[in-house]
């Protein structure tokens, strides 16, 4: 595999977030996003074939934890200093275990290696309390 990688330096679990390429990490975004996104929230009509995910500038990205998959974000470029934060999730079994702020972690690394100086986050309602706790810690 020769997609983008962007690892954990902190000493913690074997954790990478991964820009999307290899068919097994795009099924994988997109089963982590259905699940969490929709099926967990009774909403149908999730689009694993939405142009969005494979538009230029837009960025695909699994947080994988020793080689699985478990969660999912897209970054999308919005200027040349700024970037969207979209469609966060972690699988339900794994989510409070801080694998969130990993993948959040990962989104960072990423937008800074794109000359990103300000991101910007899109957030369901329920998702708000976790976003800000990570911006208050800085």
């Amino acid at each position: 595999m020769n997609e983008p990688r962007f690892p954990n330096d902190e000493g913690e679990d074997a954790w990478i977030v991964v820009q999307v390429s290899a068919d097994e990490h795009w099924n994988a975004y997109h089963d982590i996003r259905r699940a969490v996104l929709f099926e967990a929230r009774g909403l149908i009509g999730y689009d694993a074939s939405h142009p969005d995910d494979r538009r230029d500038g837009y960025f695909p990205l699994p947080l994988l934890l020793e080689n699985t998959p478990v969660g999912a974000a897209r970054l999308d470029l919005m200027d040349d200093a700024a970037a969207c934060v979209r469609t966060v999730a972690i699988r339900a079994e794994c989510q409070g275990k801080g694998y969130g702020r990993m993948l959040m972690t990962g989104l960072e690394k990423f937008a800074s290696q794109h000359g990103v100086e300000r991101l910007v986050v899109n957030a369901a309602r329920d998702a708000v309390g976790f976003y800000r706790a990570r911006v208050d810690r800085r």
